[in-house]
This record gives structure tokens, sequence and C-alpha cells, in this order.
């Protein structure tokens, strides 16, 4: 039996929101932890820099609605700046545990890392769309614009 429009609707929603709330959720979770838990095997500034690279990536590809189109500006800029907005948050959760202590350059780096990943794919987004513009244009058969991003 076919799913109905709401039933659709749903199950996107959480095929693009549900990865950004879980990523969110480990941050939060590894935050949490006392500052003599937290393993020390990768530079504190290496792991800010890929972990909200990846949170940036993926508020962008829901915030896109996981279409290649739905990369633009606008979509960049909100990406960045509510990843930025929850490393604020991250930030100031970590002054209640203990052994943690807040720190500006770490979020500075995470907004690095930000606009680094959401902007590399803004970028590949722009290359991708005149690749198929110009194939379009040249008479070969292109795919359309509408498929999914990873």
């Amino acid at each position: 039996m076919p799913k109905s429009m709401p039933d659709r609707r749903l199950e996107s929603r959480w095929w693009l929101w549900g990865p950004v709330w879980a990523h969110m959720t480990a941050i939060f979770i590894s935050s949490s932890l006392p500052g003599s838990a937290v393993p020390s095997a990768v530079p504190d500034k290496s792991v800010h820099l890929a972990v909200y690279g990846l949170l940036g990536a993926l508020l962008l590809r829901a915030l896109a609605d996981g279409r290649w189109a739905g990369v633009r500006g606008k979509t960049a800029l909100a990406s960045i700046f509510l990843t930025i907005a929850y490393g604020i948050s991250d930030e100031w959760h970590q002054s209640f545990v203990p052994g943690r202590t807040p720190d500006s350059i770490d979020l500075i780096v995470d907004g690095v890392g930000a606009a680094t990943v959401v902007g590399a794919t803004w970028v590949w987004s722009i290359i991708r769309a005149r690749r198929a513009h110009a194939t379009r244009c040249s008479g070969h058969a292109a795919p359309t614009f509408t498929e999914r991003l990873p």
C-alpha cells in the first residue's frame, strides 16, 4: 500500500533532520564528560574542526531539503550560523561541567570548521549546476538537478 503524503513528509523530515539531532546529541553527551574523562589522542582543535564541520554539512543537507539545487548562499549561511549558535551553546554548557571551561578559541575553530565544509559544499553545488547546464545546452542527456544529496 502506497504511503500517504503526510507519512512521506514525516519520513523525509526524519531522513533530513534525524542525523542533525543525532550529531548534536553526540556533541552534547561528549561535552558532558568531565575534563579528566575526555581522551586526548587527537588534538582538541582538530576534533572541534571535524565535529563542527560535519554538523555544518548535516545542517546544510537538511536546510537544502536533501537536494543539490537547495544548496544556495542563504542555506549555506544559515547552516554556518546555526552551527556557530550550537557551538556557543555547547561552550556555555561546558561551563557547568567539572573540569571543563568555555574557550573562545574552540568557538572560532567550530566556525572555521563549519565555514570550510559548508563553503566547499556550496562551491561544489555551483560547479555541479554549471556542468549540468553545459551538458543540457550541448544536447547531451543530463541528469535532472533533483537528485538527493548523499
